[in-house]
């Protein structure tokens, strides 16, 4: 696997089943990912190193995604976030600053999303 800079990505989920597979799926197309399950490790990761995007589930044990969003703009502005859930709507979270996908989502639809997106954030 090769690294390509401005890929780092964070991946937010609780199901560990999910985040381990779309954390070898997006290291299959050469992001440099750190996964995780929660909004606690999500924020330390954000303050120690520089995110380029973030995948964040709805629901976390410690929080929601939505507000997680805030949280990570407010520590890096320019992270390109993509929020999803299998139970919430787009029209629920219509007030989230971020991109809604309903789940299930690919790894691939993420990776055209980012691609499309490259340069500047994402918003819904």
């Amino acid at each position: 696997m090769i690294e390509i800079p401005g890929k780092h990505l964070l991946i937010v989920e609780d199901n560990r089943s999910l985040r381990q597979m779309l954390t070898w799926e997006f290291e299959e197309l050469g992001y440099r990912v750190t996964p995780t399950d929660c909004c606690t490790k999500a924020l330390a990761t954000a303050r120690r190193e520089q995110v380029d995007m973030a995948l964040l589930d709805y629901n976390l044990p410690d929080g929601c995604g939505a507000e997680l969003v805030e949280k990570l703009r407010a520590l890096q502005p320019e992270m390109r976030i993509v929020l999803s859930s299998g139970r919430t709507s787009e029209r629920d979270i219509e007030c989230c600053s971020c991109h809604f996908e309903a789940k299930p989502v690919t790894a691939q639809k993420l990776h055209r999303l980012f691609q499309k997106e490259h340069g500047r954030k994402v918003t819904g």
